[in-house]
């Protein structure tokens, strides 16, 4: 991972520590201006210029070094008995004027005995890489004319410190002079040198302004410059086009080239043109995985994916733990408005006796690889398809006069770098290394860093294990420098990289592009506007016959795509639903997108299929073996770290519960409790998700089916423990109850994520027999709180319930994630259990806002048409006014929309997801639902078949 990731892990600085902190630094800044000063062939003005600069990065680098100690220190100070003052200002004041006297600094030394050894090393590294930066500049001022936009004249500023610290203090730089600006790069440049010379023989049939390019470079022996380049927005839509077509040309260039690290501060948008602007992480190789003992299936799609460009670092992709967790820091993705805030570490109440360390939660900086201020990456996915698709055909055509080996010979010799560790790793390791008990006792840390580096590398396939790596590793971390590993470009590289790339699997490759770019849509916390795609011509003929041909034909075209290994186990690959966002993903075991939604729809087919309700293929049966299998390895392998009942571990009791009614088989009711019994003892735990999909509402249901199947009373205790959270965590006002969660903090409506959802898992509760009468009618009321909060929500005047979430671009949807059509179905579902006519008037106003929108969007259970047509034909079924469209009409519009059309997977659209709730398996789920006498269960509802 890149640069960004190790900055935002700094602690910032306090400027009240500046002057103890100028008295450890003041050495050596009277050293540079020294040695400056020796200095030939620069003006007094850039002089001046670069002291000021060096004087910054030195005090902010040892400032962030120095924080902790310092506020340790000024506690023990006021502790001891050392600040007499009685305001918190002027104790702070006194601790200034304390930490600035030579017996303060002789107690920091006897205390922690190696601080400033290895601060004056930092130091003595940063200076000396910042004269080596001035003397490399000095002896190559004219030849920078050489660089576009000809740089030169006086230097106006110096800018230190862009990326990380490596090898002994040196960083990137900028250097601004009168005319023009230039980048300093203390690293070979070879490698930019022949990417270039490859493009310029590859495009040869693009113009040189239009096509994918790199800054121009000036090569010098062990380090070089730079072009400066601009962020320029596109100017119209043909530029728009031609940038993400270009885009495409990248991903072909890094498919070939094993590039990795393309993350969204290495590309500029230059109008059309993205400018991979550092380019020093190519020929990376697949590293040796062990088994992952989730069954070979996962270990060859795990394996598939490291394989394809999702390793490049273009294509979107969600960090998943430590402090950038959710964190997509692609370079095509990083979208505005989609980035989560994260938390770095500050120092509160700076300035008083009381200040301390705290997290403060920011927004990531703004980066400038995007062509548009508002980028609308929906509109331009077939074009980064089509880019990667066209230069990869004009790849292999070379490749077959040619030979792909004689085009990368120019990168014989190079150096490429090695990111065997995630850069953040080093980052957390390093902050640790300079923590205050670190530095007391430093030998007990660096055992403690050894251990953490050897563990961590058991967790990313690649990383260090050797004693001595590793041992480099730590003293680069304690001279404040993230460790670089590089390997040597000869022929045995380029060979191996020539037949990786030979060997690709290119449809998939096209398929894991086109999944990824959804993804990043899909993070959005908002649906599109829905473009509704009438059928072309209704057939209203032999629709059971039809409808059989279609649930065959798509059921094996899911057992098709399953990635099967030679153990018998199936998966597939997907974008996924994870705690982070949407990611390309072998599939998780869960109900949303994964294994176990899967894992049920087969599960039916074989089941209609033994009641010739549908017709057999080959295949299923084999499929779902292998699959059970992938998901129970998963389940015990993978940590579940939510609740919910899509999501989470209720997921899965709901998954195994359901498979035992389908199947019988009493193993399948056993894995139920013991699932149940893994979520029972979780339920202590604080949960900040509360909705339905992954949150603690969504244990309710699946619990109280688990108590109605086994008869086991202790079940309803677990579901009524999901009752606490959410009675102490309910917002009361005039409006209702609803909840703020931590995905949706401004407290929404709706039935996946918000008010309604809740309220129904709390209705529920209270219609079954768990806890006491005075508790069921504690948790109605609640209920209808929730209740009425929604109903805050109805507006008359569009006769549908107005989308609570910040920033939707649409004000009323009718999903059932979001929307009217799950509204309908929970009051559709408490009608049928109470009677009461004021669910019956919700379900009626829920059918007739999904009427007026109608069919035509997409294929899927969560927001689409099958949504849809699940509220329509409940209501028909419990509604005796009834005046809706027909059973027969909904059958006719799904099965010829389907037979035009293919299932259309809602925000995916192209892209393959097998899911239930969002792809293909629902599909699958409700074409079998079609046949009147199914008994099956709809997971929109957690219910039970019977």
């Amino acid at each position: 991972m890149g640069n960004e990731e190790s900055k935002v892990a700094e602690s910032p600085s306090s400027e009240g520590f500046a002057r103890p902190v100028a008295l450890f630094i003041a050495p050596f800044l009277a050293t540079l201006a020294e040695r400056l000063g020796q200095v030939r062939g620069l003006g007094e003005a850039e002089r001046a210029i670069i002291h000021a600069a060096a004087d910054a990065a030195l005090r902010n680098n040892a400032q962030a070094r120095l924080n902790r100690v310092l506020l340790l220190e000024l506690h023990a100070a006021g502790m001891t008995g050392k600040l007499s003052a009685t305001d918190e200002q002027q104790r702070w004041a006194q601790f200034i004027e304390l930490a600035c006297t030579a017996p303060f600094g002789e107690h920091l030394r006897r205390r922690y005995p190696t601080l400033h050894e290895r601060l004056a090393t930092v130091c003595r590294l940063q200076m000396d890489a910042v004269l080596t930066l001035v003397e490399r500049f000095v002896a190559d001022r004219d030849a920078l004319k050489e660089l576009p936009g000809q740089p030169g004249g006086e230097l106006r500023a110096l800018s230190l410190g862009a990326g990380d610290s490596h090898r002994g203090g040196h960083t990137v730089a900028r250097l601004d002079f009168a005319h023009g600006s230039v980048m300093y790069k203390p690293r070979s440049v070879q490698v930019d040198s022949a990417l270039q010379a490859l493009l310029d023989r590859v495009l040869t049939d693009t113009p040189a302004q239009e096509r994918i390019r790199i800054p121009q470079v000036l090569m010098r022996d062990g380090y070089g410059w730079a072009e400066f380049v601009e962020h320029r927005y596109c100017e119209g839509e043909a530029e728009l086009i031609r940038f993400y077509r270009n885009l495409g040309h990248w991903l072909a260039v890094m498919r070939l080239l094993g590039g990795t690290d393309l993350h969204s501060e290495n590309l500029i948008a230059h109008g059309p043109v993205p400018v991979v602007v550092d380019v020093e992480s190519l020929f990376t190789q697949d590293p040796v995985v062990p088994p992952s003992g989730r069954g070979h299936a996962v270990d060859l799609a795990a394996e598939t994916i490291r394989g394809t460009v999702l390793r490049t670092g273009l294509l979107p992709i969600r960090a998943d733990g430590l402090a950038l967790a959710g964190v997509d820091i692609s370079a095509v993705g990083a979208l505005p408005g989609q980035q989560p805030k994260i938390q770095v570490p500050t120092i509160v109440d700076g300035g008083s006796a009381s200040a301390r360390l705290g997290m403060t939660t920011v927004e990531l900086p703004p980066t400038k690889n995007h062509p548009s201020p508002r980028p609308v990456l929906e509109r331009y996915w077939d074009q980064i398809v089509t880019g990667f698709r066209e230069l990869t055909a004009h790849l292999v055509k070379l490749d077959a006069e040619r030979g792909m080996t004689e085009l990368l010979h120019p990168f014989r010799g190079c150096e490429a770098r090695r990111i065997l560790r995630p850069t953040q790793a080093y980052a957390e390791i390093g902050r640790m290394l300079w923590h205050p008990a670190s530095l007391h006792n430093e030998p007990a840390a660096v055992e403690r860093a050894r251990d953490i580096l050897l563990r961590n590398a058991h967790a990313i396939p690649g990383a260090p294990t050797g004693p001595e790596e590793i041992h480099r590793e730590i003293g680069d971390l304690l001279a404040g420098d993230v460790p670089v590993f590089t390997a040597l470009v000869d022929d045995a590289l380029l060979e191996k990289t020539v037949h990786t790339w030979r060997s690709a699997d290119l449809p998939r490759e096209e398929m894991t592009i086109q999944g990824a770019l959804v993804s990043a849509y899909l993070n959005e916390r908002v649906l599109p506007p829905r473009k509704q795609v009438p059928t072309q011509r209704l057939n209203r003929e032999r629709l059971d016959t039809r409808r059989r041909a279609v649930a065959a034909r798509l059921v094996k075209q899911l057992c098709d795509a399953a990635i099967r290994g030679k153990d018998g186990t199936a998966t597939w690959i997907s974008p996924v639903l994870t705690e982070f966002g949407w990611a390309i993903r072998p599939l998780t075991a869960d109900v949303y997108s994964g294994q176990g939604g899967v894992s049920i729809v087969l599960a039916e087919y074989l089941h209609e299929v033994r009641r010739r309700r549908a017709d057999a293929v080959d295949s299923v049966a084999e499929t779902l073996v292998g699959a059970l299998a992938v998901l129970r390895a998963t389940e015990d392998q993978v940590p579940t770290p939510q609740l919910g009942a899509f999501l989470g571990l209720a997921s899965q009791v709901w998954t195994w519960s359901t498979l035992y009614d389908l199947l019988g088989e009493p193993w399948m009711l056993e894995r139920a409790r013991a699932r149940a019994q893994v979520l029972d003892q979780r339920m202590g735990e604080e949960d900040n998700l509360l909705e339905l999909i992954s949150g603690v509402s969504g244990a309710i249901v699946p619990m109280l089916n688990l108590a109605e199947q086994t008869g086991e009373e202790r079940w309803l205790h677990t579901a009524a423990a999901a009752s606490r959270r959410l009675e102490s965590t309910a917002k009361l006002d005039e409006t209702g109850a609803r909840w703020s969660t931590s995905m949706f903090p401004e407290a929404i409506g709706g039935f996946a994520h918000g008010a309604t959802g809740i309220g129904w898992a709390l209705a529920r509760l209270g219609l079954s027999a768990a806890g006491t009468e005075s508790d069921r009618r504690r948790w109605l009321e609640l209920a209808d709180r929730a209740f009425a909060f929604e109903e805050s929500l109805y507006r008359a005047e569009a006769g549908n319930w107005a989308d609570a979430r910040k920033g939707s671009a649409v004000e009323f949807l009718t999903a059932w994630c979001h929307g009217s059509t799950g509204i309908g179905l929970a009051a559709c579902d408490l009608y049928v259990r109470t009677k009461e006519r004021r669910y019956l008037d919700v379900a009626r106003r829920a059918c007739a806002a999904g009427l007026r929108e109608g069919f035509g969007w997409s294929h899927t259970l969560c927001h689409g048409d099958l949504g849809l047509w699940e509220l329509l034909n409940t209501v028909r079924r419990i509604d005796p006014d009834y005046t809706g469209l027909d059973r027969e009409w909904m059958d006719a519009e799904i099965l010829s929309s389907l037979e035009e059309r293919g299932p259309v997977g809602g925000l995916a659209r192209e892209a393959f997801s097998p899911g239930l709730m969002p792809g293909l398996s629902g599909v699958i789920h409700l074409l079998l639902r079609m046949h009147p006498e199914n008994r099956l269960a709809s997971p929109l509802l957690m219910g039970r078949g019977s």
